[in-house]
């Protein structure tokens, strides 16, 4: 088995996909919220399909049915081109009290992207501070790069991203069951956990939260190291065409 190694910097090193199943120290499995966890279905919902606030740049967010199963409603989201600088967006927030280093979070969805989105330059999910001290809103993003899963820690300080430990791709015109199992923490106290379709795409330790160490290198700033805004959707689309894609069973808890 490959030692992990986390230097100053923070940098995330992929270990063996059997090491998600259970978590160092809990012994629990990974994956499952429990009780009492937040969770949007998007039978009856409004606009706000629910969550506290809709954002969107140059995009929409809508109900609609799911083209898979009739009857069922589910959430369509549409994220305009790239422009002037500016990405599309069409998000759904969730703001939450402020979590610390050591608790594990949970964030899962169905996702379907329709056949000619681009399955590109896309960000999922959003674990990042509104209220840390710094107006750039830092934190951890999930993101689609030609069709793979991996995290992007750029908005925290740290430009490389984990990548991915197996080939399985997102792919269009079906849906996927996505989770993204986040331990906040510096160094080897973080874990960044991405399943999908029940196979662990990406197991990796390091860095998943805006520190002062970080911080101090740049500017003269006292700043709270935590967590407090999930966003999910067409959190940012950076391609030259718009993005679509449905959403359904969204689920946010601390584990």
């Amino acid at each position: 088995m490959p030692l992990l190694k986390c230097g100053p910097c923070g940098r995330l090193l992929a270990i063996p996909a059997l090491a998600a199943a259970l978590w160092a120290g809990g012994g629990a499995a990974a994956g499952q919220c429990p009780p009492g966890g937040q969770h949007w279905p998007f039978d009856q919902a409004g606009r706000q399909g629910g969550f506290s606030h809709v954002q969107l740049q140059r995009g929409t967010a809508v109900l609609a049915e799911d083209p898979l199963l009739p009857g069922n409603r589910v959430a369509r989201l549409t994220a305009g081109p790239k422009k002037s600088g500016k990405v599309g967006k069409a998000d759904y927030v969730h703001r939450f009290q402020p979590l610390t280093a050591g608790t594990v979070i949970l964030m899962q969805a169905r996702i379907y992207f329709p056949p000619g989105t681009p399955l590109n330059s896309v960000i999922l999910m959003d674990l990042e501070c509104a209220s840390c001290g710094l107006d750039t809103n830092p934190g951890v993003r999930l993101y689609l790069r030609r069709g793979l899963l991996r995290v992007d820690r750029s908005k925290i300080g740290i430009k490389e991203p984990f990548l991915p430990s197996s080939p399985q791709r997102v792919t269009a015109g079906v849906w996927h069951q996505l989770s993204w199992q986040v331990t906040l923490g510096a160094g080897q106290e973080g874990r960044s956990v991405i399943t999908l379709d029940g196979e662990v795409v990406s197991d990796a330790r390091g860095t998943t939260l805006l520190t002062q160490e970080i911080v101090s290198r740049h500017m003269d700033v006292t700043v709270r190291e935590q967590a407090d805004r999930f966003q999910v959707g067409l959190t940012a689309n950076s391609n030259p065409q718009a993005a679509e894609m449905l959403l359904d069973d969204v689920r946010f808890c601390q584990l």
